[in-house]
């Protein structure tokens, strides 16, 4: 009998169909580029020169960043919340970018938060609404003003630095 269930389990087990199974090489929700000195560079929508962080959408999703957190601290004890209230603006299409401006200024909307930059160095972390997942980091030095960092787009794992900073298109 048990020679039977062998052969049968064999049969079925090879006559099923072979399904294409392709490898997953997205990284989703990523820090892409920022600027932690910004005296003439980029303005944001109203003309303030402010510290950004750029976020890529990297997969094949739309992904809502309300309800996430920020800091620029690691293990800040009071990361800011991006608020949930504006999807149509927190929401990052795939293939997309996204600009959060580090400038203290929440009344100009969901994507300016409390954290401000030091040009000097510390960290840009995105945390996951359950505020302790890391969904992306980055532990930066000293910064040079209107020269933004981030991401080689030929090799997302090394960081350089962008004399032509691109918040919210592909680094150049």
């Amino acid at each position: 009998m048990r020679k039977y269930v062998l052969i049968i389990s064999s049969l079925f087990l090879f006559s099923c169909e072979e399904e294409d199974i392709q490898e997953n090489t997205s990284m989703g929700l990523i820090i892409n580029e920022f600027l932690a000195s910004n005296d003439s560079c980029c303005p944001d929508s109203f003309g303030d020169y402010d510290d950004w962080v750029e976020l890529y959408n990297d997969s094949n999703d739309p992904i809502d960043i309300g309800g996430m957190y920020f800091t620029d601290t690691q293990n800040d004890d009071n990361p800011y919340q991006i608020p949930l209230t504006s999807p149509d603006k927190t929401t990052i299409q795939p293939g997309g970018y996204l600009v959060i401006w580090c400038d203290d200024d929440q009344e100009q909307g969901p994507l300016h938060i409390s954290k401000k930059l030091k040009k000097g160095g510390e960290s840009v972390i995105l945390l996951s609404s359950d505020k302790t997942t890391v969904i992306d980091s980055y532990i930066f030095e000293g910064q040079t003003t209107d020269i933004s960092m981030g991401r080689n787009s030929n090799n997302f794992s090394e960081w350089i630095f962008f004399d032509s900073p691109s918040p919210g298109l592909k680094n150049n």
